[in-house]
């Protein structure tokens, strides 16, 4: 299934970046992984077409994982966004910056693998 096209993770916890980079590389897919969303962000600006799904955890120093799939959808439209946490999500869909960054998936930590794996197949799926 290796079309070149690559999933974005970023988590400033550095084992569960690598976590979900090898978890997802393990379905077959490509997989990089940055544990500061800045330069996952620079990385995403050069490589805008490449990237169909970003999943991001929403607490991060620096910014966001709200900010970052912000930023990200202004660059591509089409590109899959799945939002981490492990904090309360009641009030985040009433979020303007959740909102606008229109976020397809949120997901609540812990998350088991055969769940996002699930997930990241329904979300590829849907975008053809």
């Amino acid at each position: 299934m290796s079309n070149s096209l690559s999933i974005l993770v970023v988590d400033d916890e550095e084992e569960l970046a690598t976590l979900f980079q090898h978890a997802i590389e393990a379905m077959g897919l490509d997989a990089v992984s940055f544990t500061d969303p800045l330069p996952a962000f620079e990385y995403f600006k050069d490589n805008p077409n490449k990237i169909q799904l970003v999943i991001t955890d929403l607490r991060m120093p620096g910014i966001s994982g709200l900010e970052l799939a912000k930023k990200v959808r202004e660059l591509n439209d089409s590109v899959k966004i799945f939002l981490m946490t492990a904090f309360d999500i009641r009030d985040l869909e009433n979020n303007s910056d959740y909102v606008s960054a229109r976020i397809d998936k949120l997901i609540q930590k812990p998350v088991r693998f055969s769940e996002l794996r699930l997930m990241i197949n329904s979300a590829l799926q849907n975008r053809c």
